[in-house]
């Protein structure tokens, strides 16, 4: 039976959301038969990807060596390659790009349109079933994949199943779906979303959906109808077109921790500068920006500030997190990760002036655009900023930039 779903005035929808299962380390895995079987751990001071082995042990993103080490003392520990996981990604999307008419690719997850495949593919279980093994023969890697009527449901079900699955979620079924689970798994909702919405006793998406979309609206603002639409399991977006992320983030890790002040500098000024661009590339201009940096000693510190003005600018953003960097340094402790995290997004904004601000915003707004266009054709790395030469001595450089030691997602 064909999953689809009709939309108001609209043609049937179905979408699929393709899921690279543990991607860095199944990609080691994939070079190297000798470690499949075996819990394998990619990162350098802390975990970037570990395999499904890795995690019986409690091994997950984030954690650092160290810890991991004690947990999993049989972990084969790899600093891995961005290179390499691009090409392998590349390959993956290639195989989707044959099969739908619209695909979204991030790193390591893609969505595809379905609508109007309904001849070519009418059953959606068979669909999915095709696409792993299609992916598994070019590439070697396997993928989870999960089909419903939006980019949420299709999501939700991706991940309902990992690894190495599929799940379809019929239409009609989708309220049902989504009821259960915790408000966090809702697109849109973040730590301040959630804060706000736990502090009422609000814990499932079943507690949001009845609570109704005007009383969300007065909690939340506009968002607060997107967020009900959700809840009760409705979502529109188009593949075509990006979802306006909850948060864009950049980490790196030091291996050795270091104390030096112009590697870690050069490291914020350069992940600052990637998250910046990505914002820009969304249309989107940021009014949060969070710092997180965790010591040798592994007491991990988090500041956060809310801009004047909502931008996209690296200028603004640095000085912001500089700042936040100050406050949160003030023991003689080499640093093991630093990231910093955008959120609270405006889609469609353009870069907001102030009467009693610098002058020169207009002229930092037409630099950025002007560097961006240059990246774009010729790679991040054709152009290198002041704060980030630093760098260059030390980190390895290919056209996309610098290759940080912790691959970094944008969620």
């Amino acid at each position: 039976m064909a999953v689809t779903a009709t939309l108001p005035g609209g043609p049937p929808r179905r979408v699929a959301h393709v899921d690279i299962d543990a991607f860095f380390a199944a990609v080691e895995q994939q070079k190297d038969p000798r470690l499949r079987g075996r819990p394998v751990v990619v990162g350098t001071g802390v975990i970037a990807s570990c395999s499904y082995e890795a995690r019986r042990f409690g091994l997950k993103a984030g954690m650092p060596l160290t810890q991991a080490r004690r947990l999993c003392p049989q972990a084969v520990v790899l600093r891995g390659h961005a290179a390499t996981y691009r090409a392998f990604a590349g390959c993956v999307f290639a195989v989707l790009a044959e099969l739908a008419p619209a695909i979204d690719c991030y790193l390591d997850d893609a969505y595809l349109d379905l609508a109007g495949c309904d001849r070519l593919y009418p059953d959606s279980s068979a669909f999915a079933a095709d696409l792993r093994r299609r992916v598994q023969a070019a590439s070697g890697l396997t993928v989870t994949v999960g089909i419903g009527a939006s980019r949420m449901i299709a999501r939700l079900a991706s991940r309902s199943v990992k690894p190495d699955r599929s799940l379809v979620v019929p239409p009609g079924a989708e309220a049902a779906f989504v009821r259960d689970r915790p408000l966090g798994d809702l697109p849109g909702v973040g730590p301040h979303t959630a804060e706000v919405l736990e502090s009422l006793g609000l814990v499932t998406v079943a507690d949001v959906a009845a609570l109704g979309g005007d009383q969300l609206v007065r909690l939340l603002g506009p968002h607060g109808r997107v967020l009900h639409e959700r809840a009760c399991g409705r979502d529109t977006r188009p593949v075509s077109e990006r979802e306006i992320p909850t948060s864009i983030s950049r980490t790196t890790s030091f291996d050795p921790p270091t104390i030096e002040p112009a590697a870690i500098a050069g490291h914020l000024a350069y992940l600052v500068e990637r998250a910046a661009r990505q914002t820009r590339r969304l249309g989107l201009v940021a009014r949060c920006l969070r710092l997180m940096v965790e010591p040798a000693d592994g007491r991990r510190e988090e500041r956060r500030q809310v801009l004047s003005a909502p931008s996209a600018l690296d200028p603004v953003l640095l000085e912001c997190a500089r700042t936040l960097l100050g406050r949160a340094t003030g023991r003689r402790v080499g640093l093991r990760r630093l990231g910093i995290e955008l959120s609270g997004f405006v889609a469609g904004a353009g870069e907001q002036l102030s009467l009693l601000g610098p002058g020169d915003r207009d002229r930092d707004a037409r630099l950025a655009q002007g560097i961006d266009q240059v990246r774009d054709r010729f790679g991040h790395a054709a152009l290198m900023g002041g704060r980030t030469l630093p760098l260059a001595a030390t980190v390895l450089r290919d056209r996309h930039g610098f290759v940080l030691r912790t691959p970094s997602l944008t969620k």
